[in-house]
């Protein structure tokens, strides 16, 4: 999946939110820009700290960000084709919207942290349950857990 059809992907699901939140305000940036911002997020300082990254540069993998209190969502399109480029294009584009409403939501929901991670997992889980299946998926493949890829010999379902 090109850059390009992320955004217009990114931006088809902005345009149908944008009614509800009409102060808040979607940003696109290129890798290094979108790693600078991630740095000064709250959460992703808090994962510093903490020391979950040996490499940051190469192993953050987020690719949407929110601010709740300036209401800002970025999106970085380069690390967002890197984890789907190799799922199927159903599984793509299910993956770009999922991951960007799930970042998105975060403006629409009460509560702060993982209280409001689940609050919008709940909703996705009722409302956008293929969206949701396909990041929690492709976040699987990503850390390791595994899933089934057709690019993985002998792995391919009957038929298929």
């Amino acid at each position: 999946m090109h850059e390009e059809r992320i955004c217009q992907l990114v931006l088809r699901k902005w345009g149908a939110y944008k009614p509800v939140l009409p102060s808040a305000s979607l940003r696109f940036l290129e890798r290094g820009a979108f790693l600078d911002a991630a740095r000064a997020d709250q959460r992703v300082r808090d994962e510093l700290v903490l020391g979950w990254f040996e490499d940051f540069e190469s192993e953050f993998r987020e690719p949407v960000l929110t601010d709740v209190a300036r209401e800002v969502v970025t999106v970085c399109p380069p690390i967002m084709r890197e984890i789907v480029q190799h799922e199927p294009p159903r599984i793509q584009r299910a993956y770009v919207e999922g991951a960007f409403m799930r970042r998105f939501f975060r403006l629409l929901v009460d509560g702060e942290g993982w209280e409001a991670d689940a609050q919008v997992r709940d909703v996705m889980a009722r409302h956008f349950p293929f969206h949701l299946a396909a990041v929690e998926a492709v976040e699987a493949s990503e850390s390791g857990a595994g899933t089934l890829r057709r690019s993985e010999p002998g792995l391919e379902r009957p038929g298929a």
